[in-house]
């Protein structure tokens, strides 16, 4: 039941934000396409929770037995990686700022499929050491092959480019390599090549392709932020997201008075959600927000010690990394302290293909927990 109150509680914690924050780029959108509205997003966002419930409790339904059968991880995970593939099918795959991150299907609303590749990825990857964790210490073999295999998700991303969720994704990885028990020695080993793949497959999809160099563009005004000399810094976003959470300070200047959202922070109302709301209700409502976070990661960790079943216990951990893990990037590229990594703030920002995909994680956590 605290999952479910806590899921409730980040529900009601983004209609108040997007509500909100979303007016400026709702009326942008619609102002030249038809009667120009304040509150695009909103409505839009409003079928999007009642979607996300409905796949949320439709796995609610399903056996936990059903996720632990080989043949029914294989078919999902096959059916996620088919639907990850889509994004480089000419007239199928929506191009956004260069990146191929979406699927257009006709009749269907707009797909991001690597929110539900994760899903199947983490399905398939569970189950595989689940099945050989007793052997991977020993058998270097086995370990190369699980390398070789993460190195073919993690190319996928890398040629979307997607590089957020690649680092989410591999960081889980890590996280579950020490769950596991896996020696120090591999999970380095797992960390350095995990970043050399990142920058080889990185550059691979920069040579095939120049409209990526905005993403070396990012990382290297990153590092040396001074030397942007340009009209409007490459860092423009999260230099106004940063100005708008140091003016709302503790207490914030007031519900829908925050000014950096009306076309100062792009994307206001999904990746930098965070910022904008946090310029009205000021650090105290971020706490309270950061503090879900840390409750849904404890009340978690600490029902799982009651859970014998190994294979759901690996499965709840692995997606709660993932939520927490993006949560706190995207709050983390809020603050400018990391790169901005297009990485949305789970269950907060718009967007329906993340929010179903989270959803059906807590759902699915929660059932584990409670041996449902």
């Amino acid at each position: 039941m605290p999952i479910l109150i806590t899921w409730i509680c980040l529900i009601v914690y983004w209609i108040l934000a997007v509500f909100s924050v979303s007016t400026y780029e709702s009326f942008h959108i619609t102002l030249l396409q038809w009667d120009p509205s304040n509150y695009f997003y909103f409505f839009r966002h409003l079928r999007n929770i009642v979607i996300a419930v409905i796949m949320a409790l439709a796995v609610y339904k399903i056996p936990v037995d059903f996720f632990k059968k080989q043949k029914n991880i294989l078919i999902i995970t096959i059916a996620t990686f088919i639907l990850q593939l889509m994004v480089f099918v000419p007239h199928i795959w929506a191009e956004y700022h260069w990146a191929r991150w979406w699927i257009d299907i006709p009749h269907l609303p707009s797909i991001q499929p690597c929110e539900f590749f994760k899903l199947g990825y983490i399905l398939f990857m569970a189950g595989w050491l689940i099945r050989k964790k007793k052997e991977m210490n020993d058998d270097n073999q086995l370990f190369i092959s699980f390398l070789f295999i993460n190195a073919i998700f993690l190319a996928v991303f890398c040629f979307i480019p997607d590089f957020g969720s690649a680092l989410v994704v591999w960081a889980s990885v890590l996280i579950m390599w020490i769950y596991s028990g896996l020696n120090w020695k591999k999970i380095l080993l797992t960390l350095w090549i995990g970043a050399g793949c990142v920058f080889v497959f990185g550059s691979i999809a920069a040579s095939v392709s120049t409209k990526f160099a905005y993403l070396q563009e990012r990382i290297t005004y990153f590092m040396w932020w001074w030397d942007d000399d340009s009209s409007q810094s490459i860092w423009w976003q999260n230099e106004q997201a940063l100005a708008a959470i140091g003016w709302g300070w503790f207490l914030g200047n007031g519900y829908w008075k925050g000014l950096q959202k009306f076309g100062y922070i792009p994307e206001a109302q999904s990746d930098f959600i965070f910022a904008a709301f946090s310029e009205e209700v000021g650090f105290l409502w971020d706490i309270f927000l950061i503090a879900l976070y840390f409750f849904l990661m404890y009340y978690v960790l600490t029902r799982l010690k009651w859970v014998h079943d190994d294979y759901g216990k690996l499965i709840a951990i692995w997606l709660l990394s993932l939520i927490i893990l993006q949560a706190f990037i995207n709050m983390w590229v809020n603050l400018k302290i990391l790169p901005n990594t297009w990485l949305t703030l789970p269950f907060i920002s718009h967007g329906w293909s993340a929010l179903m995909a989270n959803c059906m994680s807590l759902m699915l956590i929660y059932k584990i927990i409670e041996n449902k």
